[in-house]
């Protein structure tokens, strides 16, 4: 049964200044073009299982470039079973951080945030001040302030992350990307390894590395305030194949998800995301996979990553 996901990305201005660039409206549309599910008898071994961190980020925030370092070094520690992406919400209450940088001589060419990255937040958990992320959407033993995290706890939380298991094996495969029309089909095969009683989601995340525009920093030896207009974003957020919140893997209740159950899904996506005067560089983009439990749990289980080209 194909499934038409309508998205209408806006990137709401949130400065009064008249010079800053209107919102962008995308009718883009991640479509699934095929889905499927059996039993097998014949079961994997169990991955090892994923972690991911999003970061929740701004062009203004002075603490944020510490923030990636961080990110940098946990999935330097530990490849292939780290991933990341970096949100940056369209939230009026975050705009100091978020929106566009409107300085004399440091001025944002682009405008990062997403109605995607914002969906997420109002789902997992509204920061007040930045930066702040979740390592798998978890809520761990002793934290204070719900499934966020101050960016010192990261590493820890990854760790403690990759000691666990998963119940679901992911295998991912780019079918085909066409340069032309910028569209691609993704094919992904989840096994389950083991029962689960929970519900799980689907979430399929379009993110883009080496992006080049200005970003607020402190001066780690003076502890000023300036700007870096060669700043290399890495991680971002452009686009979210699914709903935001998860695609359920069934509607049917019959199904469920015993050890030996197979889905397999195609979705069709697109690259022709456009946030204001920036289209997403294939080259730079990757597709990360996400299963993830219902609300109110909303534990990620795995996660995978792709290259958008192979």
């Amino acid at each position: 049964m194909i499934k038409h996901v309508f998205k209408l990305i806006i990137a709401s201005a949130i400065l009064a200044a008249c010079e800053e660039v209107p919102p962008a409206i995308n009718y883009e549309k991640g479509t699934q073009t095929n889905d499927t599910t059996y039993i097998t008898s014949s079961i994997p071994e169990a991955q090892p299982v994923g972690a991911i961190i999003e970061d929740i980020s701004g062009v203004q925030c002075v603490n944020c470039p510490d923030a990636s370092k961080i990110v940098k070094d946990v999935l330097a520690a530990f490849p292939g079973r780290t991933y990341a992406t970096v949100m940056h919400p369209n939230v009026a209450s975050l705009s100091s951080f978020v929106a566009p940088i409107r300085k004399q001589g440091y001025e944002s060419k682009y405008d990062f945030r997403t109605q995607d990255a914002t969906n997420i937040l109002n789902l997992v958990g509204m920061p007040n001040s930045l930066p702040r992320g979740y390592v798998n959407r978890r809520l761990f033993p002793g934290a204070t302030n719900g499934r966020l995290l101050g960016r010192e706890e990261w590493y820890a939380r990854t760790q403690q992350v990759l000691q666990g298991s998963t119940p679901v094996n992911i295998e991912l495969e780019n079918t085909e990307f066409n340069q032309a029309t910028r569209k691609g089909k993704l094919k992904i095969k989840l096994t389950y390894t083991a029962d689960v009683s929970q519900k799980h989601l689907l979430t399929i995340l379009l993110v883009e590395d080496s992006i080049i525009d200005v970003q607020e920093y402190q001066d780690p030896v003076t502890f000023d305030v300036k700007f870096n207009p060669n700043y290399v974003h890495m991680h971002i957020l452009r686009d979210v194949i699914t709903n935001s919140t998860g695609d359920p893997l069934t509607n049917n209740p019959a199904v469920t998800l015993t050890r030996g159950r197979i889905f397999e899904k195609e979705y069709e996506y697109t690259t022709d995301v456009e946030l204001p005067r920036i289209q997403v560089v294939p080259r730079h983009a990757k597709l990360i996979v996400i299963v993830h439990e219902e609300p109110p749990s909303m534990n990620i289980v795995h996660v995978k990553e792709i290259d958008v080209l192979n």
